[in-house]
Protein backbone atom coordinates (compact mmCIF):
# COMPACT_ATOMS: atom_id res chain seq x y z
CA UNK A 1 0.00 0.00 0.00
CA UNK A 2 2.77 2.54 0.85
CA UNK A 3 4.56 1.35 -2.31
CA UNK A 4 1.62 2.46 -4.27
CA UNK A 5 0.61 5.86 -2.50
CA UNK A 6 4.93 6.62 -2.88
CA UNK A 7 4.59 6.07 -7.08
CA UNK A 8 1.36 7.79 -6.96
CA UNK A 9 1.97 10.00 -4.74
CA UNK A 10 6.15 10.69 -3.59
CA UNK A 11 6.80 12.11 0.03
CA UNK A 12 7.83 15.34 -2.08
CA UNK A 13 4.45 15.72 -3.57
CA UNK A 14 2.79 15.14 -0.20
CA UNK A 15 4.74 17.38 1.94
CA UNK A 16 4.12 20.28 -0.70
CA UNK A 17 0.66 19.19 -0.43
CA UNK A 18 0.68 20.01 3.46
CA UNK A 19 2.25 23.08 3.08
CA UNK A 20 -0.18 24.34 1.22
CA UNK A 21 -2.62 23.55 2.85
CA UNK A 22 -0.87 25.43 5.80
CA UNK A 23 -0.29 28.22 3.49
CA UNK A 24 -3.70 28.85 2.58
CA UNK A 25 -5.28 28.31 6.30
CA UNK A 26 -2.89 31.28 7.58
CA UNK A 27 -3.49 33.46 4.69
CA UNK A 28 -6.96 33.18 4.97
CA UNK A 29 -7.38 33.61 8.39
CA UNK A 30 -5.01 36.80 8.36
CA UNK A 31 -6.65 37.63 5.30
CA UNK A 32 -10.30 37.76 7.00
CA UNK A 33 -8.45 39.61 9.83
CA UNK A 34 -6.96 42.28 7.38
CA UNK A 35 -10.09 42.76 5.79
CA UNK A 36 -12.35 43.69 9.15
CA UNK A 37 -10.44 44.24 11.74
CA UNK A 38 -11.41 44.42 15.26
CA UNK A 39 -10.47 47.61 17.98
CA UNK A 40 -7.17 46.50 19.83
CA UNK A 41 -5.98 44.07 17.21
CA UNK A 42 -1.70 43.61 16.43
CA UNK A 43 -2.31 44.56 12.30
CA UNK A 44 1.51 44.73 12.04
CA UNK A 45 1.47 41.20 13.26
CA UNK A 46 -1.10 40.35 11.49
CA UNK A 47 0.27 42.16 7.81
CA UNK A 48 3.48 40.87 8.19
CA UNK A 49 2.11 36.91 9.21
CA UNK A 50 0.22 37.44 5.63
CA UNK A 51 3.05 38.27 3.83
CA UNK A 52 5.48 35.85 5.40
CA UNK A 53 2.85 32.88 4.53
CA UNK A 54 2.85 34.46 0.85
CA UNK A 55 6.05 34.46 0.15
CA UNK A 56 5.86 30.66 1.50
CA UNK A 57 3.52 29.45 -0.78
CA UNK A 58 4.94 31.54 -3.52
CA UNK A 59 8.13 29.50 -2.80
CA UNK A 60 6.90 26.40 -2.30
CA UNK A 61 5.13 27.03 -5.28
CA UNK A 62 8.36 27.42 -7.45
CA UNK A 63 9.88 24.77 -6.01
CA UNK A 64 7.13 22.11 -6.76
CA UNK A 65 7.10 23.48 -10.23
CA UNK A 66 10.73 22.60 -10.89
CA UNK A 67 10.46 18.81 -9.33
CA UNK A 68 7.52 18.92 -11.87
CA UNK A 69 10.06 18.90 -14.69
CA UNK A 70 13.18 18.21 -13.43
CA UNK A 71 12.03 15.90 -10.06
CA UNK A 72 12.90 12.59 -9.53
CA UNK A 73 9.17 11.89 -10.11
CA UNK A 74 8.61 14.21 -12.70
CA UNK A 75 4.94 14.42 -12.91
CA UNK A 76 4.08 17.72 -15.44
CA UNK A 77 2.70 15.87 -18.14
CA UNK A 78 0.08 14.16 -15.90
CA UNK A 79 -1.54 18.18 -15.93
CA UNK A 80 -2.03 18.11 -19.70
CA UNK A 81 -5.34 17.96 -20.99
CA UNK A 82 -5.77 15.47 -23.34
CA UNK A 83 -8.87 14.20 -25.87
CA UNK A 84 -9.34 11.54 -23.16
CA UNK A 85 -9.83 14.28 -20.37
CA UNK A 86 -12.77 16.12 -23.45
CA UNK A 87 -14.14 13.02 -23.44
CA UNK A 88 -14.72 12.27 -19.36
CA UNK A 89 -15.07 15.88 -18.59
CA UNK A 90 -18.87 15.99 -18.86
CA UNK A 91 -19.18 12.53 -17.02
CA UNK A 92 -16.96 13.49 -14.42
CA UNK A 93 -19.24 16.20 -13.80
CA UNK A 94 -21.85 13.47 -13.57
CA UNK A 95 -20.41 10.88 -11.52
CA UNK A 96 -19.20 13.78 -8.97
CA UNK A 97 -23.05 15.12 -8.83
CA UNK A 98 -24.65 11.47 -8.39
CA UNK A 99 -26.06 11.41 -11.52
CA UNK A 100 -23.65 9.03 -13.47
CA UNK A 101 -20.89 6.24 -12.61
CA UNK A 102 -17.06 7.08 -12.50
CA UNK A 103 -15.33 7.21 -15.91
CA UNK A 104 -12.11 6.08 -16.60
CA UNK A 105 -8.95 8.78 -16.00
CA UNK A 106 -5.74 8.33 -15.32
CA UNK A 107 -3.70 9.66 -12.33
CA UNK A 108 -6.01 13.28 -12.38
CA UNK A 109 -9.42 13.48 -13.95
CA UNK A 110 -10.12 16.39 -16.36
CA UNK A 111 -11.68 18.67 -13.33
CA UNK A 112 -8.63 17.83 -11.20
CA UNK A 113 -6.43 19.05 -14.02
CA UNK A 114 -8.25 22.52 -14.65
CA UNK A 115 -7.59 23.23 -10.91
CA UNK A 116 -4.59 22.06 -10.58
CA UNK A 117 -3.44 24.30 -13.75
CA UNK A 118 -5.89 27.61 -12.48
CA UNK A 119 -4.63 27.41 -8.88
CA UNK A 120 -0.47 28.38 -9.94
CA UNK A 121 -2.72 31.09 -11.73
CA UNK A 122 -4.84 32.28 -9.69
CA UNK A 123 -1.29 32.15 -6.64
CA UNK A 124 -0.07 34.26 -8.91
CA UNK A 125 -2.79 37.13 -9.65
CA UNK A 126 -3.56 37.16 -6.11
CA UNK A 127 0.17 37.94 -5.08
CA UNK A 128 0.25 40.63 -7.87
CA UNK A 129 -2.97 42.14 -5.90
CA UNK A 130 -1.84 41.28 -2.56
CA UNK A 131 1.70 43.49 -3.54
CA UNK A 132 -0.58 46.32 -5.26
CA UNK A 133 -2.84 46.58 -1.89
CA UNK A 134 0.39 46.54 0.04
CA UNK A 135 1.80 49.36 -1.68
CA UNK A 136 -0.83 51.48 -3.30
CA UNK A 137 0.74 54.58 -4.07
CA UNK A 138 3.90 53.36 -5.54
CA UNK A 139 1.81 50.50 -7.61
CA UNK A 140 -1.09 53.19 -8.39
CA UNK A 141 -0.61 52.68 -12.48
CA UNK A 142 -0.40 48.61 -12.21
CA UNK A 143 -3.72 49.10 -10.11
CA UNK A 144 -5.53 51.03 -12.70
CA UNK A 145 -5.04 47.45 -15.37
CA UNK A 146 -7.61 46.24 -12.48
CA UNK A 147 -9.93 49.01 -12.78
CA UNK A 148 -8.62 51.11 -9.43
CA UNK A 149 -7.56 50.15 -6.03
CA UNK A 150 -11.25 49.50 -5.11
CA UNK A 151 -11.66 46.55 -8.00
CA UNK A 152 -7.93 45.34 -6.71
CA UNK A 153 -9.57 44.68 -3.31
CA UNK A 154 -12.90 43.27 -4.52
CA UNK A 155 -10.66 41.04 -6.66
CA UNK A 156 -8.23 40.21 -4.51
CA UNK A 157 -11.07 39.13 -1.91
CA UNK A 158 -12.87 37.39 -4.78
CA UNK A 159 -10.14 35.12 -5.66
CA UNK A 160 -9.59 34.25 -1.83
CA UNK A 161 -13.51 32.74 -1.97
CA UNK A 162 -12.77 30.90 -5.16
CA UNK A 163 -9.26 29.42 -3.00
CA UNK A 164 -11.55 28.25 -0.36
CA UNK A 165 -14.41 26.82 -2.13
CA UNK A 166 -11.55 24.99 -4.46
CA UNK A 167 -10.24 23.78 -0.68
CA UNK A 168 -13.59 22.65 0.44
CA UNK A 169 -14.04 20.73 -2.90
CA UNK A 170 -11.08 19.37 -2.94
CA UNK A 171 -11.08 18.06 0.64
CA UNK A 172 -14.99 16.88 0.21
CA UNK A 173 -13.73 14.86 -3.15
Amino acid sequence: MSSQLELYHPLFQRISHWINLINFLVLIITGFLIHSPYPGMPMNLIRNLHFIFMFFLLINGIVRFYYSFLGKYKDYDAFFINSQDLKTFWPQIKYYLFLGKHPETGKYNPLQKLAYIALPIMAIVQAVTGFILYKPEELSGLAGYFGGLAAVRGFHYLLMWLFIAVIAVHLYL
